[in-house]
């Protein structure tokens, strides 16, 4: 909370000594409101400065007044010798104030740091409500801020939380007007401007009191924000924040996801073999691989499968040369293959399977080669990526680069098995060598008793 307006009017008192008898002192009238000729009300919107909000009250627009007076300091204290400059000699005091129990709000010019802190511990002795300071000039313009070190003070903050009422900064020109009109209505009746207009208005006793009342506004300032406001500010930037935060993720994920994809299309990642994810081979692509008649010729080395005759009503089978040597069984039922008899499904790996054993695995468990694990998958197929299997293949990748072995460290043990063998060359006996035949025959995994 902060001040938004000073306002000072001119109230009629009645004396509570009035007739020898103790009666309470009540405010007679509002003299600023008597006649157009008696107008020595003033107030002040805005440039103020708020030094000290202590106790301040938290209602929005609460008004906290009281007489205003000029405190007095202690008669041995070194400012005493200052205050003649600043402040006229009958202004309203303490002791100019009805004797009853009254809200006050002082008014002290911040003459020095040290006269400020007199000032300071003079008013915690008064039943006041708030303290208005000003440096002494001409200035009209707001006052410098609660942090300018023009209002430092030697004992330092302090005296915020000794002092339990709020402090405010008017400007120098206001402040020493308003020093002008406590010097004027201090006295009686007959000392006061308008005294003859307010005696003939109001016939008061001669003994009542005209004296400054003074009316402080509190509030939020103009350029401030409610509550609610700032609240759907905060908000509306954390939603900001977290939407911001959602759409770079998921901008993430998809080029993450699309990497991936390319890369499959691509060959380089083998989701099955990598354990990413179990896929399956369209059944029509399965059919496309071709069908031979399994046929082995004990001609040798060599093997061949003859062609079978088209008919309509039985599928065609196709000349075939074996490149991966001597296959005898299909290893998915572990059944051997009968020469010129069982019709066999030639995979793009070279591998041999019993067409109804090979198309059930491939469509229906995976879509790898059970022998060499090569992928059967159709040229360009990719199963739709999920954020899951994006994670799981970089997990494995990661694995899989922690198990490469460093590059000198494999050169080096290669150079030391390099000079093993050497040494194991020089001292070790001839070896003789078998028949070449018999070994290449054993090579290319000829069957036994051939």
């Amino acid at each position: 909370m902060s001040l938004n307006e000073v306002r000072n009017v001119v109230l009629l008192l009645s004396n509570p000594y009035t007739g020898g008898q103790v009666v309470p002192s009540t405010i007679v009238a509002d003299v600023t409101e008597l006649s157009p000729d008696i107008n020595d009300a003033t107030s002040l919107a805005g440039n103020i400065t708020t030094l000290s909000m202590t106790s301040t009250p938290a209602q929005d627009g609460a008004v906290i007044q009281g007489l205003l007076y000029v405190p007095d300091l202690d008669a041995n204290d070194p400012c005493q010798q200052l205050i003649p400059d600043y402040v006229p000699s009958n202004v309203t005091r303490r002791n100019d104030l009805p004797p009853m129990n009254y809200n006050l709000i002082a008014l002290v010019p911040w003459i020095s740091p040290s006269c400020t802190e007199s000032y300071l511990t003079v008013v915690r002795r008064n039943p006041i409500r708030a303290m208005l300071v000003y440096l002494p000039s001409n200035n009209v313009s707001q006052p410098p801020p609660a942090s300018d070190s023009i209002w430092a003070l030697p004992s330092g903050d302090g005296w915020k939380t000794q002092n339990r009422h709020p402090v405010y900064a008017v400007p120098g020109a206001w402040g020493s007007a308003m020093m002008t009109q406590l010097s004027l209505y201090s006295g009686n009746l007959t000392e006061i401007p308008y005294g003859d207009n307010i005696t003939a208005a109001l016939n008061p006793n001669p003994e009542d009191y005209v004296r400054v009342w003074t009316q402080l506004t509190v509030g939020r300032p103009e350029d401030s924000l409610d509550l609610w406001v700032f609240m759907l500010i905060v908000i509306g930037l954390v939603t900001f924040i977290i939407g911001c935060t959602t759409i770079g993720m998921r901008w993430v994920r998809r080029c993450r996801r699309e990497s991936l994809r390319q890369r499959v299309l691509g060959g380089d990642v083998n989701l099955e073999a990598q354990g990413i994810m179990r896929l399956r081979v369209p059944l029509d692509h399965v059919q496309s691989f071709p069908l031979y008649l399994y046929d082995f010729e004990n001609t040798g080395l060599s093997k061949t499968l003859s062609k079978i005759a088209s008919r309509s009503e039985r599928p065609s089978y196709k000349d075939y040369e074996s490149l991966l040597g001597y296959q005898p069984c299909c290893q998915i039922c572990i059944e051997n293959f009968v020469s010129k008899k069982t019709v066999i499904r030639e995979l793009s790996c070279g591998h041999i399977f019993h067409p109804e054993c090979i198309d059930d695995y491939l469509s229906e468990i995976s879509s790898l080669c059970p022998v060499c694990k090569c992928s059967m998958l159709p040229q360009g197929f990719c199963p739709k990526i999920t954020d899951n299997m994006v994670r799981r293949e970089f997990a494995s990748r990661k694995a899989h680069a922690l198990v490469i072995p460093d590059p000198k460290l494999s050169s080096s043990v290669s150079r030391g098995a390099r000079s093993r063998s050497r040494m194991n060359s020089l001292f070790s006996s001839p070896t003789i060598l078998s028949d070449p035949i018999s070994q290449a025959s054993t090579a290319v995994g000829k069957p036994p008793g051939y």
